[in-house]
């Protein structure tokens, strides 16, 4: 037996009632119900009150018609109520309608004659009842006021909900959806998320009561739903990089914006920035989550924000996740069974629905099973007795399994390929490529309940899955699916997050065809920013001893992503020594030449790559402007923005066209080193650029616009701390007008700004030199909080914080945790800004500094010194401070340990003001 049909369109019924009174036809509830309707009709309303519907009766289209063409629905809400099918059915049809015309409880009205409120639902009609207590000769008067005024505010009837039941056999479970829609809305609760989770056994119908309250209910979503899944059969350790490549389909396609390159959590802010602005909730539904979840995946989850509510499923398994309401899901009820059962075989009597719970009891109403024993029996002419029932299996995959033996050929085909494949959606069309025609046999499987079809696309049950996978040997079928999943990847055809999962599947029963099946695996993480993932892929690929010389280039490429410089580089030496032709050649030394920049071996560098090479740009086509990029990068590294500069003025507008992210990176890149050359305004104007271009693109999330943010931040904080430079020994003065400009920028442009950001990060170094390094540290930290929740965490104004805590300890005389502060800043900021930057050279200095007074490592300490004070000699920009500082700092590591204090007292050197300021 079927729910109504969820896709309807909406019909304006005629204004017919202004009550429709929902009560259970059972004593005592009958007779309170037939006196209040008799006042309300005395009261002068128009009342509609259905006939008495038997448990097995089709909802009436005279009720469907009566509750569209009602002002209001008033129930009758006794602890009876919610155990009456019908009841449900109204009660729902009607709040779904409601949603419409604002709160629900304004045209839904509960009268609760019992004591408490855990019988009502949902919560929004649970919180505040219309009408509490028994209904007296007394207080009936008083009642039907109430109504009368609740008529009299309507402007017209209910009306049928979008997508509303219409006239039909529901199997039920509302007390089911009644709880996801209480957690999904929870009222007046405080502390509650917005987060519903309905688990259970495999088959036992999650995903189904999902989308069907994503229907029933679609009115309290008026920005629609976000589907991702299922995710099932994923690995737990995998879940979270599926559910990447899902979410990101869903927002491209929703928001008709480019996503690639965003991780998940910019992906979900972007997500949950589009959807705030738009001020409509949304429905994130997240179908088939896998056990063993740890908890705080939940977390990854959710939008952040007010207008998203997300319902995830998953089977069953603990999950300890404060404030999320969880909804086991059971089998079905006796009653719901007969209904089901009867969707296939209508019993004939009482006997034989008495059969059929006996069934249920056995199966413990578990819907598969129920299903395919119903189509066991359909054309059967005997009685439904226990003894015919009792000798069908009552477990699901059996049933499943004797189901499929009496499938036509075509349709076992169609079941294996789908074992073969991964349990998501399959393209028709692919399948009928590896198989040949296949509309009846897909009709077949719809009819048996096996699988169903939507939009061109078939989607399996997973437990006809789970069983079909234990049969035969798939034969050449994986063989035959890897080639056509291949040609459409290649022809970027179909659903490509599905077509990866299938082809991942594949991938392990098809040997001869895994390498090719993985590569467009590992592009398609890396180019949506989750390098991890792709390295893993890349990495088993390589395991295969089937790597090509692209292949090694590939994975050293998401090596240097993840921080894995010393893998990459060898990686990258690999794809040298396999190279075939120039192309390969020049791909695996840039690759080899980064990886040993961002270790800051630069002389490696230019030995592998760097000298061989020049600056000599490639003719035209994206590897021009790579290449641009890559160069300018190293020279500024090194020290040499001027000659970054002067590589990029050529290639400016040129790059204006270049596909992707190019363009941006040359322009950034640029901007960047006219900001080492001291032209900021330039900078500011350039970074600006491409600031306005990632927006204008709607990729404002993307981790490229916040480093051009941060680029712009800099510039403009340089240009307006032009006139602070000119006193620079009025340490009050400066850090009040450092706090002032950071306060200014906050009013106009928010607190979490990256203007606002970079402009307090040196107000709040600047309490260093004023002698307060417990404000300054306290500062500090709630600082780098925001940095790290609004820009991430891999950024120059993040590491230039933490540089200032560590200074902050160091002036507190914690030189160990200075130490490991340092540690944690030294390398990326030989990866972003290089060995010679001021602020590297501060931070080498200031480690061996610390390492030296910790009593650390003394041969560290000199060598960090040593070599940064080389470097400050020789590297453009430095500023006398520095200078000084580094010169202090070589004596400072040579003195003997007992004579540790004396260098108290040249404090000024070693933390001096200047760097709270610069």
């Amino acid at each position: 037996m079927t729910d109504p049909d969820p896709g309807l369109p909406v019909t304006r019924a005629a204004d017919r009632f202004d009550v429709f009174l929902c009560s259970p036809r059972a004593a005592p509830d009958d007779a309170a119900a037939e006196r209040i309707e008799e006042a309300l009709l005395a009261g002068g309303l128009r009342v509609f009150r259905p006939a008495r519907i038997d448990d097995f009766d089709k909802i009436t289209g005279e009720i469907a018609e009566a509750i569209a063409g009602s002002r209001v629905l008033l129930a009758c809400y006794s602890r009876l109520l919610p155990t009456r099918y019908a009841c449900q059915w109204e009660l729902t049809a009607a709040f779904a309608a409601a949603r419409r015309h604002g709160d629900p409880a304004d045209r839904v009205l509960v009268l609760n004659p019992e004591s408490g409120t855990a019988h009502l639902a949902p919560a929004e009609l649970a919180g505040t009842p219309f009408f509490t207590g028994p209904v007296t000769t007394a207080n009936l008067p008083d009642l039907v006021a109430k109504v009368r005024r609740k008529v009299a505010a309507t402007d017209g009837p209910l009306g049928a909900p979008t997508g509303a039941p219409v006239p039909g056999r529901p199997v039920g479970r509302y007390p089911a959806l009644w709880a996801v829609h209480s957690a999904l809305f929870p009222g007046g609760t405080t502390g509650a998320r917005p987060v519903a989770v309905v688990r259970g056994l495999p088959g036992v119908g999650k995903t189904a009561l999902a989308e069907r309250y994503a229907a029933l209910f679609r009115d309290a979503f008026p920005g629609g739903v976000i589907r991702t899944g299922p995710f099932g059969h994923h690995d737990p350790d995998d879940f979270l990089a599926q559910f990447h490549l899902g979410l990101a389909r869903a927002a491209a396609r929703r928001l008709g914006t480019d996503v690639s390159g965003l991780d998940l959590d910019r992906l979900r802010a972007l997500l949950a920035d589009r959807i705030g602005a738009a001020r409509e909730k949304v429905l994130v539904l997240v179908d088939d989550v896998p056990a063993g979840l740890p908890p705080a995946v939940l977390d990854r989850l959710v939008l952040p924000g007010d207008h998203a509510r997300t319902l995830v499923t998953g089977r069953s398994g603990p999950w300890a996740a404060a404030n999320v309401d969880i909804t086991d899901l059971a089998g079905l009820t006796p009653e719901e069974s007969v209904r089901l059962f009867s969707e296939f075989r209508e019993p004939s009597d009482d006997a034989e629905r008495a059969a059929v719970r006996r069934f249920a009891d056995r199966c413990d109403g578990h819907p598969i099973t129920l299903r395919a024993t119903a189509f066991t029996v359909r054309h059967r002419s005997r009685a439904l007795t226990g003894e015919v029932l009792d000798a069908l299996p009552d477990t699901a995959p059996q049933a499943v399994r004797d189901l499929l033996a009496v499938l036509g050929g075509q349709a076992r085909e169609l079941v294996r390929l789908g074992a073969v494949l991964a349990p998501v959606p399959i393209p028709l069309a692919l399948a009928s490529e590896v198989l040949g025609g296949i509309e009846d046999a897909a009709a077949e499987l719809v009819t048996r309940g096996l699988a169903t079809e939507n939009a061109g696309e078939l989607r399996f049950q997973a437990l006809t899955l789970e069983v079909a996978r234990t049969g035969p040997a798939p034969g050449d079928l994986p063989a035959r699916a890897a080639e056509v999943l291949l040609s459409w990847l290649a022809a970027d055809r179909g659903p490509r997050d599905f077509l990866l999962q299938h082809a991942r599947v594949v991938a392990e029963s098809a040997p001869a065809h895994r390498v090719r099946l993985l590569r467009p695996i590992a592009a398609a993480h890396e180019a949506q920013g989750d390098p991890a993932t792709a390295g893993e892929i890349h990495a088993v690929i390589l395991s295969t001893g089937e790597g090509t010389s692209a292949d090694y280039t590939g994975a050293a490429r998401v090596e240097i992503a993840c921080g894995l410089y010393a893998e990459a580089a060898g990686h990258a030496r690999e794809a040298l020594a396999l190279a075939d032709g120039d192309a390969e050649l020049h791909a695996a030394g840039l690759t080899a030449a980064q990886a040993l920049d961002c270790q800051g071996d630069y002389a490696e560098a230019d030995r592998t790559f760097w000298r061989p090479n020049g600056d000599r740009l490639p003719e035209d086509g994206e590897e021009r402007y790579r290449f641009a990029a890559a160069a300018a990068l190293a020279h500024r590294l090194r020290g040499r923005p001027r000659d970054a500069v002067a590589l990029l003025e050529p290639v400016l507008a040129e790059a204006r066209d270049a596909p992707g992210e190019l363009a941006a990176a040359v322009r950034l890149e640029y901007a960047r080193s006219l900001q080492l050359t001291g032209q900021p305004g330039r900078a500011r104007e350039v970074a600006g650029e491409v600031v306005t271009a990632h927006h204008a693109a709607g990729r404002e999330r993307h981790a490229r616009c916040a480093e051009a943010e941060l680029v712009r931040a800099d510039a403009m904080v340089a240009l307006d701390l032009a006139d602070l430079r000119a006193a620079p020994a009025d340490w009050e003065r400066s850090a009040a007008a450092l706090r002032e400009l950071a306060e200014g920028y906050a009013r106009r442009y928010g607190t979490e700004n990256p203007l606002t950001l970079t402009a307090t990060g040196l107000a709040d170094r600047a309490l260093l030199a004023l002698g307060q390094p417990k404000r300054a540290l306290a500062v500090l930290s709630a600082t780098e909080q925001v940095v790290l929740r609004v820009l991430g965490g891999d950024h120059p104004l993040r590491y230039r914080i933490r540089h200032g805590m560590g200074l902050a300890h160091g002036q507190l005389r914690e030189f160990g945790r200075q130490a490991e502060l340092l540690e944690s800043v030294l390398e990326p900021q030989i990866r972003l800004l290089g060995r010679t930057h001021p602020e590297t050279l501060e931070s080498r200095l200031d480690l061996g500094i610390a390492l030296a007074l910790s009593d650390g490592p003394r041969r560290r300490a000199t060598e960090l010194v040593d070599g940064a004070a080389r470097d400050v000699a020789d590297a453009p920009g430095v500023s006398t401070e520095l200078a000084a500082k580094a010169q202090a700092a070589k004596q400072v590591v040579r003195l003997p340990q007992p004579f540790v204090s004396a260098l108290f007292t040249v404090e000024r050197v070693i933390w001096p003001g200047r760097a709270g300021v610069s």
